[in-house]
């Protein structure tokens, strides 16, 4: 399975794909360990910081990773310390980054999002939070008018740790609704980290929440899955389920009467359908690049109305609505130059809520 992020959220959409990582930024951080004046109070300095912890009752961090960069190795650990919602809208996140190497590490550069991004100083803007129950990923508060998160930021004498030593640092963000009650943490060098829990703190850092934010950015997530067959796929976001059927299966070529083979499959979809709870049903038509509109464009069509037909036949409930359109080539979700990418170009998707 795999997953992407879409803009759309809370107060705006963004229209691009992100990949599954991400990250923060405020004030001066404390080197602990063997660093000189080293200390572990997640942060402090301009702007709050210091917030409440409400450590493991177990003791330890709340979850660790080691990077999986190949250029960092494996001496390089990301600690979560906390997770706490500080009033209604923000949620602060606490981590330590710790050289279990013999050698320093240029560790305060490698967590910013894009990496070495110019202008931007050095922060731990490559981390989010990810709500599984939801599908959207949180990315840190971003302050008002400025390109910095509110998050620690580092100065030139942090952005190396010495061997045995480690960074605290902390991030905010967006909080996710009350019902939920853990996130996975997500870095740009380390596995993800799930079901981190999110409780309340004991002590809101007034600082922070009181801080000048812009409109949080959350996006969605989908997740994507093909059928070792290639077959069929689907796309989920929490809203939504789209699958996406094979032409190649459901029509002969160049016709839109659906063969033997298509009943199987859209017996299950509409089983889907049934369990759902949709009101509408969308039905879209597409075909690769080969040949002219004229004929791509009637022929994606009327395969999309062949399957409507067909669902409306195995379906069991009352008052569904189907819809359907024809796209032809417009809308390619694969490489048209070879022919795995045309057949999956040639297919049938059927969209329906949860």
């Amino acid at each position: 399975m795999r997953l992407s992020s879409t803009g759309d959220h809370r107060w705006h959409k963004l229209h691009h794909v992100l990949p599954l990582a991400a990250a923060a930024l405020i004030t001066t951080s404390c080197v602990s360990g063997g660093g000189e004046g080293g200390t572990r109070d997640g942060g402090g300095g301009e702007g709050g910081g210091s917030g409440s912890s409400s450590p493991n009752p177990e003791g330890g961090p709340l979850a660790s990773s080691i990077a999986s960069s190949t250029t960092l190795g494996s001496d390089l650990q990301l600690d979560v310390d906390s997770l706490e919602r500080h009033g209604e809208d923000v949620a602060l996140l606490k981590m330590t980054l710790v050289n279990n190497g013999e050698e320093d590490v240029k560790g305060t550069d490698i967590l910013r999002y894009p990496s070495r991004m110019d202008g931007a100083p050095y922060s731990a803007s490559g981390v989010s939070l990810i709500d599984t129950k939801n599908y959207q990923r949180y990315r840190p508060l971003m302050r008002e008018g400025e390109t910095n998160c509110l998050c620690n930021r580092w100065q030139d004498d942090h952005r190396r740790i010495e061997a045995g030593d480690s960074l605290d640092f902390w991030v905010a963000f967006p909080a996710p609704p009350e019902d939920v009650t853990e996130l996975t943490v997500n870095t740009t060098v380390t596995p993800d980290m799930p079901a981190v829990p999110i409780s309340e703190a004991e002590e809101v850092d007034q600082d922070i929440v009181d801080t000048p934010v812009d409109d949080p950015l959350i996006l969605d997530l989908r997740s994507l899955q093909d059928d070792l067959d290639g077959d069929s796929s689907r796309e989920e976001s929490g809203e939504e389920t789209s699958i996406m059927l094979s032409s190649d299966v459901l029509f002969e070529v160049d016709e839109s009467k659906l063969t033997s083979d298509a009943d199987a499959a859209l017996k299950e979809v509409a089983e889907e359908i049934d369990a759902s709870g949709a009101e509408t049903v969308r039905i879209d038509g597409y075909t690769d690049d080969t040949g002219d509109d004229s004929i791509n464009d009637p022929l994606s069509e009327d395969r999309a109305e062949e399957v409507r037909d067909r669902l409306e036949e195995y379906t069991e409930r009352s008052g569904l609505k189907f819809e359907t359109a024809g796209h032809g080539s417009s809308d390619p979700v694969a490489n048209n130059d070879t022919e795995e990418g045309r057949q999956k170009n040639r297919r049938v998707t059927v969209t329906f809520e949860k």
